[in-house]
């Protein structure tokens, strides 16, 4: 279910698609089967009749169906039969239910179902359903809290829909223009929007933010709240990632939109982390993962800039790892092989981000996307970071003896 809030819901166990289905066919099953798992859970969290224990009747598998349908209608455009229905359950007769269901699968399939999956607009495709299944969780909670379905409240959720999904296109167009293909980027989400035949004003706002997006500066300025910032740069950070090649023009945006959106270097170093841990979940991100001198598509520019950095600030570096011995022990750990869990890779990071303020010239590891770049550090750290245990002789860490200043010879006092 975590993955639903980036867009990429999975597997779902109560979906079993045909093993023929194509990759589009499939996670668009579980897209909806993870849109109704999580209307139901709002039922179960607010204590729902027919949903919980104590309030179940023969009639109730029924009622829970109708009224999860109707909260699907009302994410889309058919709030006042969707009211009808959730408000009246008992009442609804088949015929009805199966027009509503018919609409309901029309929208969804049309929205979100790529036969062969997005490729170049997929950040988009990913961005827009998890807005679709936060406003049929928003819709759920409040639906069920006050027993009823309100088609003035599914108009505002619209609208606040239609305001997130603006400020996705217009974010991911802007990092676009600094990535290498960016053009080929906003073709596949031109395309994506086609693909939606949305509402003629929909369109037109979400084409004017494609093809004119504003800096990040001003996008961020005008996100008010909390959630919508957050949401903002955390799918900003998925697109960055989505090809795994790091460009240094997405560092740079990311770094503006962070502060814009007023995210300091912790939270966006937590976001990041859960960003990276949802590409690594994801079998066809596992493979570019893996741990190499340089990741790949990280410019040649951007690599020396950091072993600049590394080498000209050795004996300091040195000094601040020898003095912290949870990054030693954790730098050991990643550099013998092991995959470091989300809490480590926070600890790395907040103690790397420790180390930019003493020694600015590593700030370098403190931007966003800082996260990619450990693998570098430990290849130019010019020593062995194996624990003890995995040698057979030598202290825990096998941590070079501190310099000393070079003796000179005497001299003779016969010297002139």
């Amino acid at each position: 279910m975590r993955g639903l809030a980036y867009g990429t819901s999975g597997s779902d166990p109560a979906v079993h698609p045909d093993a023929s289905a194509s990759p589009g066919a499939q996670a668009f099953s579980a897209l909806i089967a993870g849109l109704v798992r999580t209307c139901a859970r709002a039922a179960v969290l607010i204590g729902a009749n027919h949903f919980v224990r104590g309030t179940l009747s023969g009639d109730s598998p029924q009622i829970r169906r109708t009224q999860l349908l109707a909260l699907l209608a009302a994410s889309g455009e058919e709030s006042a039969s969707a009211s009808v229905l959730f408000n009246r359950p008992h009442e609804a007769d088949a015929a009805k239910i199966q027009r509503v269901a018919t609409k309901v699968a029309a929208r969804l399939s049309k929205r979100y179902f790529a036969e062969g999956g997005p490729v170049a607009g997929l950040p988009l495709h990913n961005g827009l359903c998890a807005i679709e299944v936060r406003n049929c969780a928003t819709l759920a909670l409040a639906s069920f809290n006050r027993g009823r379905l309100s088609p003035a409240g599914c108009r505002l959720a619209a609208q606040a829909s239609l305001a997130w999904r603006a400020v996705l296109v217009e974010l991911l167009s802007g990092l676009s223009r600094t990535q290498e293909h960016g053009e080929e980027a906003r073709r596949g989400f031109d395309q994506v929007l086609r693909a939606q035949k949305l509402p003629a004003r929909e369109a037109r706002l979400l084409r004017r933010a494609l093809s004119d997006p504003r800096p990040p500066e001003q996008v961020g300025a005008a996100l008010g709240s909390r959630t919508l910032r957050t949401f903002a740069l955390t799918h900003a950070l998925l697109a960055a990632l989505s090809d795994r090649h790091v460009e240094a023009g997405e560092v740079a945006f990311i770094e503006r939109l962070a502060t814009a959106l007023g995210i300091d270097a912790g939270e966006a170093a937590a976001l990041e982390l859960a960003v990276d841990d949802v590409h690594r979940q994801s079998k066809d991100a596992r493979a570019a993962l893996r741990r190499a001198e340089v990741p790949e598509g990280l410019p040649r520019a951007f690599g020396s800039r950091i072993q600049a950095a590394v080498t000209d600030n050795l004996d300091r570096l040195m000094q601040e790892i020898r003095e912290t011995g949870e990054l030693a022990e954790l730098l050991a750990k990643s550099a013998g092989g092991a995959t470091l869990n989300a809490e480590e890779k926070a600890k790395v990071r907040e103690q790397l981000i420790d180390l930019a303020k003493s020694i600015p010239a590593l700030a370098v590891f403190a931007v966003p996307m800082g996260a990619l770049l450990l693998p570098i550090l430990i290849k130019l750290l010019p020593f062995n970071l194996l624990p003890s245990s995995f040698t057979d002789e030598g202290p825990r860490l096998a941590l070079p003896p501190r310099r000393r200043p070079r003796q000179l010879p005497a001299r003779s006092p016969h010297h002139s």
